[in-house]
């Protein structure tokens, strides 16, 4: 990986950096990898490649084969590793060159950059660094294993995917785009790689939180009923992201009507989703974001924007 920087270049405050952010960004559904399929996702200004291994863990590797640049997402999985289609050069989940057909000796710097990747909720995640720097995002009041969930790829973005997760703490916009009675937080805690907040009034509870710039989490309470959702984006390059959704409810018992509660609330939980996205959608799509003139109302997307402009940047592997 190259040098990574703290965000502060003179470019608008560091919202519009060099690199991109040390974040965990999901690169495709849990389900796109079965049967033993081998997907290609533009990410990160470059391209990645994401298959299973043989133990069925998810494996996301840069995508161009350092022979002479074919694209492995038009290869194999060949026992659990992935196989060029241009020549047949073969490389493990590490990234290393294991095989070449014709018998030449492996050239030591035949490698590709494997990326740290994990799998949660519904999503294949991917950590832009060695290393990362926190845990896998979370959805705030519930584990996996107690929810009820889908996750669903919405479609490409124009504009970066921590412009859409400042809609997790712009509580004006949640009354006015979407005529919400929700009210803003006294305070939000800002953390090195997480803000997270609580609002509770009469019938009514949201506990949201941000991960990393690119993920909002919630578990919404209203007239009774919690409901959790996650939403998330993946930059394709500097400008434009792809979003991803995951909405759940807690799970009930094994029997029909559990099942049949449970469908019914995940319906109605993706039109109230789905209709969020709707309205927020043309307005994002067509934005020219730019930190503008911000009055008190905007206190915590202020902080929301200083917290962007701190985060950890790097850029991806060199191709």
């Amino acid at each position: 990986m190259t040098e990574i920087n703290k965000g502060h270049n003179g470019n608008g405050g560091g919202l519009d950096g060099s690199g991109f952010h040390r974040s965990w960004f999901p690169v495709g559904l849990a389900s796109d990898l079965d049967n033993g399929a081998v997907i290609g996702v533009d990410f990160l200004g470059t391209r990645v490649v994401a298959y299973r291994d043989g133990s069925g863990r998810a494996v996301v590797q840069s995508a161009w084969c350092p022979h002479l640049g074919a694209d492995l997402a038009l290869g194999q999985r060949v026992d659990g590793q992935i196989r060029c289609a241009y020549h047949h050069w073969r490389f493990d989940a590490a990234g290393n060159c294991v095989d070449i057909p014709t018998g030449d000796k492996i050239p030591p710097v035949a490698t590709i950059f494997s990326y740290p990747a994990a799998e949660a909720w519904g999503l294949i995640w991917v950590f832009n660094g060695d290393t990362p720097l926190f845990g896998v995002p979370r959805i705030p009041g519930i584990e996996q294993d107690d929810l009820a969930f889908e996750a669903r790829l919405r479609g490409i973005r124009q504009v970066p995917p921590w412009v859409s997760t400042s809609n997790g703490v712009d509580f004006q916009h949640l009354r006015s785009l979407h005529n919400l009675p929700t009210s803003a937080p006294e305070v939000i805690e800002v953390r090195d790689y997480a803000i997270e907040y609580r609002v509770e009034a009469m019938g009514y509870m949201q506990h949201g939180l941000i991960t990393g710039t690119n993920v909002f989490a919630q578990h919404l309470r209203r007239q009774g009923m919690d409901t959790f959702m996650l939403f998330a984006g993946a930059p394709i390059d500097q400008h434009r992201s792809r979003s991803f959704n995951v909405v759940g409810v807690r799970k009930r018992g094994d029997g029909d009507g559990g099942r049949r509660a449970v469908g019914a609330e995940l319906r109605e939980l993706c039109g109230f989703v789905d209709k969020l996205i709707a309205e927020d959608e043309p307005v994002l799509n067509t934005m020219r974001f730019r930190k503008g003139v911000l009055v008190a109302s905007d206190r915590h997307l202020a902080r929301y924007f200083k917290y962007v402009s701190e985060f950890p940047r790097g850029a991806p592997p060199s191709e």
